[in-house]
């Protein structure tokens, strides 16, 4: 018999649910009983940042790359108060890569508070396939004929939360693969022209990028074409940068958000930024040098972690809604958890971003 303090509490709880992005570098390192005070260090600032934003579901990028690690990573790190949602099944089996459709070391995970692990599963990528028709897709580089293949490098994850029944909310994890270039920059010792081979490079990179982005819009479509007006989220790192950058804005006159956002003329369809109305100078993930325009680390904010809510969670066809200020980059919690700390013992070189439901 559940006592009336009981409900109450349940009530409460669900008053308001709060998502976080983060990609928690070289997570894998911090596992474990063996590992240098340095290393220990970094794990409490970790532990730290992840408990003062207390989310109730943490959507971990740069996570270790098995189901074992990951489970580790909770108890080892973060005492068990939250666990990871895995897909059924097997457990640990050698195809995990194919299961999880995910390569190399840097995976997505979403970890839950240990209340709310029941109303949560994980999907399996093969739905999304099924749902957008294929598992890779062509491309055509700027100028060529001949069709390229490409697909994602880490699958999306999705993780669906009942928050009651006939009630679910869509939560998209998505890590797109990094665009480095390792070509030579300048043609010309006064760094005024650019290589044709830098140029090339960093192209099909944003090529790469962009159709990664219109898969995930597929499967997006493809669930307004079974639900008329699904709650869905998208978050993570887009790996792509403040507005159009000097790619975008030079040779490809769009920027990578738009394609996950949607079209604006389909406006039951579109999706609204959680960040659109956190104060502009706070509204950056990352600092990074920028060979091309010369701008150091301090000087380049950089927003490449986005949260992007369908209009269900704004309208008010969903139970749980976004409101005005819902959205935040957590730099206070970033900062305190960082102070003191070195380059090598600091936590990340992402800051968490975060957003708020409310219920009704």
């Amino acid at each position: 018999m559940i006592d009336k303090l009981t409900i109450l509490n349940i009530k409460d709880k669900l008053m308001q649910l709060k998502i976080t992005s983060w990609n928690v570098e070289h997570s894998a390192r911090l596992i474990g009983s063996d590992i240098s005070e340095l290393l220990e260090d970094r794990r409490q600032r970790v532990a730290n940042t992840i408990t003062d934003i207390n989310p109730d579901i943490l959507c971990m990028l740069e996570g270790p790359s098995s189901e074992i690690d990951i489970t580790n990573f909770c108890r080892d790190v973060l005492n068990g108060k939250w666990q990871p949602v895995l897909l059924s099944g097997d457990g640990d089996a050698s195809n995990k890569h194919k299961r999880y459709e995910t390569s190399g070391s840097q995976w997505i995970w979403f970890l839950v508070k240990t209340e709310w692990i029941g109303k949560c599963r994980l999907q399996e990528p093969s739905v999304w396939q099924s749902f957008v028709g294929h598992k890779d897709w062509p491309v055509y580089y700027w100028g060529q004929k001949q069709e390229q293949r490409h697909s994602h490098y880490r699958h999306p994850q999705v993780l669906i939360f009942e928050y009651e029944q006939g009630k679910e909310l869509e939560i998209i994890g998505q890590h797109m693969k990094s665009k480095i270039n390792r070509e030579q920059v300048w043609d010309d010792k006064e760094g005024k022209v650019l290589s044709g081979a830098y140029v090339d490079e960093a192209l099909i990179a944003r090529v790469k990028l962009a159709t990664e982005a219109r898969n995930i819009r597929a499967y997006v479509d493809a669930r307004f074409n079974q639900t008329r007006s699904p709650a869905i989220i998208i978050l993570g790192d887009a790996n792509d940068g403040v507005g159009q950058d000097f790619f975008e804005q030079n040779y490809m006159f769009f920027d990578l958000i738009s394609n996950l956002q949607g079209n604006v003329m389909q406006s039951d369809r579109f999706f609204n930024h959680a960040l659109f109305d956190f104060p502009a100078e706070l509204r950056w993930s990352a600092k990074y040098d920028d060979p091309i325009t010369g701008k150091r680390a301090k000087d380049n904010p950089l927003l490449i972690d986005h949260i992007l809510m369908s209009q269900a969670l704004v309208n008010g066809a969903f139970p749980l809604q976004v409101n005005s200020g819902a959205g935040m980059v957590e730099h206070l919690a970033f900062d305190r958890a960082n102070a003191g700390a070195t380059v090598k013992r600091i936590t990340s070189d992402h800051r968490p971003i975060s957003v708020v439901l409310r219920s009704l």
